[in-house]
């Protein structure tokens, strides 16, 4: 990183471009020789030069202008085609303070291109990068001494209390282009300066971490992209910088178990939906599979090895979820309904998926071994509907405060719910340009928001957005909250002292953008759909008792706010259909008709098994009125296996009726499997009867009539 040396040939030259830095502000202000800071132009054009801040210290200032330093840090990238030269780096710093919410957010919603308060250019408070070629980047740091901390409208260095916008500008040419006085590149971020008195409160603030990821499946219960989960909970992958960024810091985490579920998979090797025995019964096995209830099912294939990358995986999976378990185990923790329920649409297309959700969230926290969490509904946008709240009882709901109308409380009550306010300027992140959700920027964000609240006593809670990705340095981001007159703490302490606020229907604000975006009615069909198929999948096989809760899971993910865009359920369609495939592999033969000599009479089925399971079977009759069947209660097949059975049949009337037997599981659950057979009935059977009877009764009326005759004519002769 190049710096000022003033023992080299370079650093004479960088000086001396800096003089003519200092030279060119004061052409351009028009002060006096020596003034220390210039006023940009209007920007015309796209900045070539990307700016970042990834360190600001200290993060608030102090009244007393007199101490200390101020040192900014960071990276400058060409984005343009051609080399930069000459890139002088400068501070900058607003004139007045931000003293209100609006004045703030103004600030944050402004241009990122907009001109505000002016550049410091006192000699040693910038630096000179010779150039950076096309797509190179180049580090800066800036150390600013406190009392030089003022713009060219104030002699003396900031110190009226308020939120002060402060950034880094980057100014250079190319071989095409001369130095001009607009920024080729920019970064702001803000810069609060707070006096706190001996003796004052501190302000509250509680910080929420979600663990929250879109969690997919194929046809057959395997992850979707498991290198992208793989990834994420390797050393530096998403997953694993929330948990760097939360562990031995005072956060509360909102909890997916979704997630947690997804993760468990990967660990055991991402196994496939297993329709293998869980109850004991299979060899070798003596006791269910342990772990979460929806990962114990998924059984790896014996026999075989996972790759080294394989192993990676579930090396890291394992660690993660080790890490999570103490880190949750510690901490203020808040459970989502498993797969992060749409609530929005549940409320209209199925109410009751809300409590199986919840259902399942329990189970998986507790199989985890983390009993101290609470159950929280956080939509994911920050905004839920009045009939949102009827799904729950009396659970929290996390709400932006943008879905309030009027000036959100920061704690309210809606019927038995406690909603706590969220800040959506923290979520937002800092103002423009470059990564607005980068670690300098949401700290000073929430540095901002605390001040501006110091007032009022409301504390600040703040969910940070459902895929953040915190970076690495997460020491820097809470060394820079550790100041005197800000205590960042969990949610339930940061509130505690706020009196709720009862709400009404017509105070909570639903976007009709929001609306838009709701699943699909489509979406829940599919989803009772599948949950229907994995609850028949489990019915049918002798000795499996867990695939319906996978099956379950992989429902309720289809019915998650993340699923939102899609093709509403898609998922759970494909996932319905490769298990209606598998029952189909379950049939029933018979013969291709059947006669009867009489009302009543029996004949052989035969029902074949083409898994590899045992499974417990029944077969339905559907008749019409004039044939009644008569099946057993169940019947079981073996693996691979065939099985017969005896029909009764009683027929009610003459003529042909044609019989379906449909397979179903115990409980009469169709399995989309049957076949068809005509019955032949006759009741011309009676005259049959009568006329043999008739015709015994002649036969035997003539041999009567034959052997008296044949006495009659014996006794004539003898006479």
């Amino acid at each position: 990183m190049p710096r000022r040396r003033t023992t080299s040939a370079r650093a004479s030259a960088t000086t001396l471009l800096s003089l003519l830095a200092v030279l060119v502000g004061t052409i351009v202000t028009g002060l006096p020789g020596g003034t220390a800071h210039a006023a940009e132009a209007p920007s015309t054009k796209t900045a070539p030069l990307a700016v970042t801040i990834d360190t600001l210290t200290p993060s608030s200032l102090k009244a007393d202008p007199t101490k200390g330093t101020v040192t900014v840090s960071g990276v400058i990238t060409n984005d343009d085609t051609v080399t930069w030269q000459d890139i002088n780096v400068y501070a900058t710093i607003d004139s007045d303070p931000l003293t209100t919410e609006t004045e703030l957010a103004e600030a944050n919603l402004s241009a990122a291109d907009q001109s505000w308060g002016d550049r410091i250019l006192t000699y040693g408070d910038f630096m000179t990068i010779p150039e950076i070629a096309p797509g190179q980047s180049q580090d800066y740091t800036l150390t600013i001494p406190r009392a030089d901390l003022h713009d060219s409208s104030h002699s003396t260095a900031v110190a009226e209390q308020g939120i002060y916008r402060f950034g880094v500008q980057a100014l250079g040419n190319t071989d095409n282009q001369d130095r001009d006085t607009t920024a080729d590149g920019r970064a702001r971020t803000f810069l609060p300066l707070v006096d706190n008195g001996a003796g004052e409160q501190p302000e509250s603030a509680a910080l929420v971490v979600p663990i929250r990821q879109r969690v997919l499946r194929h046809s057959d219960g395997t992850l979707v992209d498991p290198d992208r989960w793989a990834a994420s909970v390797a050393p530096g992958g998403r997953l694993d910088e929330l948990l760097d960024f939360g562990e031995d810091h005072p956060v509360s985490w909102l909890v997916d178990p979704a997630v947690i579920d997804a993760v468990e998979q990967l660990a055991a090797g991402d196994p496939p939906r297993s329709i293998a025995p869980t109850d004991g019964t299979s060899p070798g096995q003596t006791d269910k599979p342990s772990g979460s209830p929806s990962v114990a099912h998924r059984t790896a294939v014996a026999g075989t090895e996972a790759d080294t990358d394989d192993q990676g995986a579930i090396g890291a999976a394992q660690a993660w979820l080790d890490r999570l378990k103490t880190t949750l185990s510690s901490s203020e923790v808040f459970t989502l309904p498993y797969g992060d329920l749409d609530l929005a649409a549940a409320a209209v297309h199925d109410p009751a998926l809300y409590a199986v959700a919840r259902q399942r969230s329990a189970a998986v926290m507790s199989a985890l071994g983390v009993d101290n969490a609470t159950p929280a509904d956080a939509p994911i946008d920050g905004y839920l509907p009045a009939s949102g709240f009827a799904l729950g009882s009396d659970e929290p709901v996390f709400l932006s405060d943008q879905a309030i109308s009027g000036d959100a409380p920061a704690v309210g009550l809606f019927g038995e719910h406690r909603i706590y306010t969220t800040s959506s300027a923290v979520a937002t992140g800092g103002p423009p340009p470059g990564d607005r959700l980068a670690l300098v920027a949401v700290r000073q964000e929430l540095l901002a928001q605390a001040a501006l609240r110091r007032s009022t006593g409301q504390p600040v809670v703040a969910v940070l957005p459902a895929e953040w990705t915190p970076g690495s340095d997460a020491a820097g981001f809470f060394d820079g909250l550790g100041r005197r007159w800000l205590q960042l703490t969990g949610v339930g302490a940061a509130t505690e002292v706020s009196p709720p606020q009862e709400l009404t229907a017509g105070r909570l604000h639903y976007p009709a953008a929001e609306r838009d975006q709701e699943l699909p009615a489509s979406a829940f069909s599919a989803v009772d759909d599948l949950r229907q198929a994995g609850t028949t999948l489990q019915a049918v096989l002798s000795h499996n008792d867990q695939v319906a809760t996978a099956v379950l899971d992989d429902a309720l993910t289809s019915a998650s706010y993340t699923a939102r865009g899609g093709a509403g359920g898609a998922a759970a369609v494909r996932s319905r259909e490769a298990i209606d495939a598998l029952l189909r592999q379950i049939t029933v033969e018979a013969p291709k008709s059947v006669t009867m000599s009489s009302t009543t009479g029996r004949f052989a089925a035969t029902v074949v098994n083409g898994l590899d399971q045992d499974v417990t079977v029944k077969l339905r009759p559907v008749t019409d009125s004039g044939i009644t069947l008569s099946t057993p209660k169940k019947l079981d097949v073996p693996a691979n296996g065939r099985a017969g059975v005896l029909l009764s049949a009683s027929a009610h009337t003459n003529g042909v009726h044609t019989v379906t037997l449909q397979l179903t599981d115990a409980t009469g659950r169709d399995l989309g499997t049957d076949t068809s057979l005509p019955i032949r009935t006759a009741q011309v059977s009676m005259i049959i009867w009568v006329f043999i009877a008739a015709g015994l009764a002649l036969l035997f009326a003539a041999i009567v009539i034959r052997l008296v005759r044949r006495l009659r004519r014996g006794t004539r002769e003898a006479a």
